[in-house]
C-alpha cells in the first residue's frame, strides 16, 4: 500500500490534541476567605484530579472519523501485483502482426510467426486471443476465441505483402475486438519491426481505460538496404524522332562499404538497357540511361535493381503518358493573338493543334483546352469542364473595360482596367512558384520578375478562385478555380506586346506551354501512385474492367463520387472498356511508399506516444509499468473512506444522543431550563 500525497498523513498528529487537552484538564480551587470560619481547625482533605477517559467508545468513534478523512486526503493506493493487473481475471490478448513490405527482410518474418505463436503458447485455457494482420489497413482474421489451434492457422496464411505500414488502423480494430471482452483483463501485442513510419496517425487513436499495449520488435539488429527511389522519365525530340529519356534515383540506408549493383530498364515489358553502377555507403545514386526510341502510345516503364536483403523495394514502376497531340480551341475576339499562335506551334512532346473557333458550339470530347481571348465561355462547357477539360480566360482591352462579373464559370470579377505607363510599367509579384503552372521558373524565378506591363485588367478574385501571382500593386495576375475535374485559369497578365513586353521575354514560350499543359490536366499525371489511395476512372470509359497486377479482374460500380478502385497491391493497373483485350484504355503505375524502405525501428517506448485512454492522454510506453497516478485514479479507494468516514459520523451522532448520553444531557438542560 502507498499513497499519493503523503505530506498528509503529518495530519494524523491533530487526533491527540482532544486527548492531551483532556488529560491536562485539572480542577483549580481559588481559596476564599470568611471571617466567621477563622477560629476553625484547618483539616487535611485529599481529592481525587480526573485525568482519564469517562467514554472511550464515543472519542474512538470521532478519532477513528478524522482519521479516515485524513487517510482520504492522502490518496492511497495498492501497488499489489493483483490490483495493478488483475491476475484474478481471464485474458483477451489481441496480436497485431505487422505483415508489410518491410516484414520481407531477410529473417524477418520468420522471427514474427515465432513470436506470436510463444504469445499464443503462454495463454490458459480460459484466455482468448485474437489475430489481426496489418500494413496500410487492417484485417481480422480470427475473431476473439479460446481456441488455440485456429488463432495458430490463421497465421500460417499470413505472409507480408507490397503495402505500406500504418499501426493506427490495427489499434482501432484491436479496440472493436475488446468489446466482445468488456470484463477480461485486455491486452494488445503489437509484433512488427515498428518501422518510424508507421506511427503516422497514433496520435488519433483512443484506447479504453485498462487497455495495456506491449510491442514485440522482430526486426534486424542490423540492417542495410537498397532501393529504386525515384523514375524521371520524359519524351524528348531529336530531329524526327521522339525518344525516352529516364533516371534512375537509387538510395541506399545502413551501408558501410560501396557495393556492385545491376539496373535494368523494362519498357512495356521489355528489357531496352542495362547498367552496372557502384551505390555508395549511404545516400543517392542517380543513374542516366541513354535514350531508346518511344511508342506514341503510353509505356510503362520498370526499373529493377538485383535483389539483396529487402527483394520487394528493389523494383519501381511508371507510366509515361500517351504521345498525343494536344488539341488546343482559340476563341478570339479580334485581337492580335500572333505571338500565342507561335509560341504554341513551337515543340513536340506534347505537339499543340491550335485551331480557331467562332465559340458557338460546345467543345469536343477530345479537345484539350479552350482559350478565351477578349471573349467569355458559356455554360455549354461546364459538362465538359466536369469531365476533365481546361479553359483559359485572357482579359484583354474589350473585357477589361467591363465592370462586374464576365460569367459564373470565371472566378473573378472586373473593376476596369490600371495604366501603369506613367511609372515605367508593373511587374510581377508573390509568383507561387510552387505551383505546377510556374514549374519551368521554381530554379530561375527572376525570369518573371523582368517582364514589364502597362495596361492590364483591375480584377477582384472570387471566394472559389485561387491566386496564384499577383501585379507588384497587389491586384490579381493569375486565378485558377477548381471545377469538378477540371479546372478555369483567369489571366490579367497581357499576352500581346501592345500591352507589355512579355512576348518579347524567354520566358514567355515556357509559360505558354505550360499553361496549356497545366490547363489539360496533363503534367498533373503523376508517373504513380502509392498503395493506399483511390484511381478515380475517367467517366468516358463505358463499363470499366480493371486488370489488378497479380491478374485478378475489377469491375467497379459508379457511385456518387464516380467510378473509383482502390489500389492494394504495386505493380501496373490496366483499365479497359467493357472486356479485357487489345490495348488498355489507361495504364496506372502503382508503388509501395517510399518510407518502407527504411528499416530504422522505433523505440517501444513511442509505440503510443499520444494515443488517448479514455478521455485522457497517455505518453506511457506500451511495456512501461502503470505510474501511481494511474493505479490511483483506477482504484479511488478515497471515495470508500470519505464513505465510511460519514457512515462513521452518522453513527456517532446517533450514539451520542442515545441511552444514559442522552439522558444526562437532558437532565442538564431540565436543570437549566429551572434555573
Amino acid at each position: 500500500m502507498g499513497f499519493l500525497v503523503p505530506a498528509f498523513l503529518a495530519a494524523m498528529a491533530a487526533l491527540a490534541v482532544p486527548l492531551l487537552l483532556h488529560l491536562r484538564h485539572r480542577d483549580r480551587d481559588k481559596p476564599q476567605l470568611f471571617p466567621s470560619l477563622m477560629f476553625l481547625e484547618k483539616l487535611t482533605i485529599r481529592t481525587e484530579q480526573r485525568q482519564r477517559v469517562s467514554d472511550w467508545p464515543l472519542l474512538l468513534m470521532r478519532l477513528a472519523a478524522l482519521a479516515l478523512l485524513v487517510f482520504a486526503f492522502s490518496r492511497p493506493l495498492f501497488r499489489s501485483q493483483r490490483a495493478r493487473a488483475g491476475d484474478a481475471r481471464s485474458r483477451a490478448v489481441v496480436l497485431l502482426v505487422d505483415r508489410s513490405l518491410s516484414m520481407g527482410y531477410e529473417g524477418t518474418w520468420a522471427r514474427a510467426l515465432d513470436s506470436a505463436r510463444a504469445v499464443i503458447a503462454t495463454l490458459g485455457n480460459n484466455d482468448r486471443v485474437a489475430v489481426v494482420a496489418y500494413d496500410d489497413m487492417a484485417e481480422t482474421r480470427q475473431r476473439l476465441t479460446t481456441d488455440k489451434a485456429a488463432a495458430v492457422a490463421s497465421l500460417a496464411s499470413l505472409s507480408p505483402r507490397a503495402r505500406g505500414t500504418r499501426l493506427a488502423p490495427a489499434l482501432r480494430v484491436a479496440r472493436q475486438q475488446l468489446l466482445d471482452a468488456p470484463f477480461a483483463a485486455a491486452q494488445i501485442v503489437v509484433i512488427s519491426d515498428l518501422q518510424r513510419a508507421g506511427a503516422v496517425g497514433v496520435a488519433g487513436v483512443e484506447l479504453p481505460t485498462g487497455v495495456s499495449v506491449r510491442g514485440i520488435v522482430v526486426g534486424p539488429e542490423r540492417w542495410e538496404n537498397s532501393t529504386v527511389h525515384a523514375i524521371d522519365a520524359r519524351r524528348v525530340v531529336s530531329g524526327e524522332r521522339t525518344l525516352l529519356a529516364v533516371k534512375a534515383r537509387l538510395q541506399r540506408h545502413g551501408g558501410t562499404a560501396p557495393q556492385e549493383r545491376t539496373v535494368r530498364l523494362v519498357l512495356n515489358g521489355r528489357e531496352a538497357a542495362t547498367q552496372q553502377v557502384t551505390l555508395a555507403p549511404t545516400g543517392e545514386t542517380v543513374v542516366t540511361f541513354a535514350p531508346v526510341p518511344a511508342p506514341e502510345g503510353a509505356v510503362a516503364v520498370q526499373l529493377s535493381l538485383s535483389p539483396d536483403a529487402l527483394a520487394a523495394d528493389d523494383t519501381l514502376v511508371a507510366v509515361v503518358p500517351r504521345d498525343d497531340d494536344l488539341r488546343v480551341t482559340l476563341i478570339n475576339a479580334g485581337a492580335q493573338t500572333l505571338f500565342l499562335e507561335r509560341a504554341l506551334g513551337i515543340g513536340r512532346a506534347p505537339s499543340v493543334q491550335l485551331t480557331r473557333d467562332v465559340g458557338t458550339a460546345a467543345p469536343s470530347a477530345r479537345t484539350g483546352v479552350m482559350v478565351y481571348w477578349d471573349a467569355v465561355p458559356g455554360s455549354t462547357i461546364t459538362p465538359w469542364l466536369e469531365a476533365g477539360g481546361g479553359a483559359v480566360v485572357v482579359v484583354g482591352r474589350r473585357l477589361g473595360a467591363r465592370r462586374g462579373s464576365l460569367s459564373p464559370l470565371i472566378p473573378a470579377t472586373v473593376a476596369g482596367s490600371a495604366d501603369r505607363l506613367s511609372d515605367r510599367g508593373g511587374t510581377l509579384r508573390d509568383v507561387r512558384t510552387e505551383h505546377p503552372l510556374f514549374a519551368p521558373f521554381r530554379e530561375v524565378p527572376d525570369a518573371l520578375g523582368a517582364v514589364r506591363l502597362f495596361r492590364y485588367a483591375r480584377l477582384d478574385a472570387a471566394s472559389e478562385g485561387d491566386v496564384l501571382a499577383r501585379f507588384d500593386d497587389g491586384l490579381p495576375a493569375v486565378v485558377e478555380r477548381r471545377v469538378s475535374q477540371g479546372r478555369v485559369l483567369v489571366l490579367a497578365l497581357p499576352l500581346d506586346n501592345d500591352a507589355g513586353d512579355f512576348p518579347l521575354q524567354p520566358a514567355f514560350l515556357p509559360f505558354m506551354r505550360q499553361l496549356v499543359m497545366h490547363a489539360s490536366g496533363r503534367d498533373a499525371t503523376p508517373l504513380w501512385r502509392t498503395t493506399g489511395e483511390r484511381w478515380a476512372l475517367s467517366r468516358a470509359i463505358a463499363s470499366p474492367v480493371v486488370e489488378a497486377p497479380d491478374g485478378s479482374l475489377i469491375r467497379p460500380v459508379a457511385d456518387s463520387q464516380g467510378t473509383a478502385i482502390p489500389l492494394t497491391d504495386a505493380g501496373v493497373y490496366r483499365a479497359y472498356a467493357e472486356r479485357v483485350g487489345g490495348d488498355a484504355v489507361s495504364l496506372l503505375a502503382v508503388n509501395v511508399p517510399t518510407s518502407e524502405s527504411v528499416l530504422t525501428p522505433m523505440d517501444t517506448a513511442e509505440l503510443l506516444l499520444g494515443v488517448q485512454t479514455g478521455a485522457n492522454s497517455s505518453g506511457r510506453s506500451a511495456d512501461a509499468p502503470q505510474s501511481d497516478e494511474e493505479l490511483e485514479r483506477r482504484q479511488s479507494p478515497w471515495r470508500l473512506l470519505l464513505l465510511a468516514a460519514l457512515l462513521l459520523l452518522v453513527l456517532e451522532t446517533f450514539v451520542a444522543t442515545r441511552g444514559r448520553r442522552g439522558t444526562a444531557r437532558r437532565i442538564v438542560s431540565q436543570a437549566r431550563s429551572q434555573s
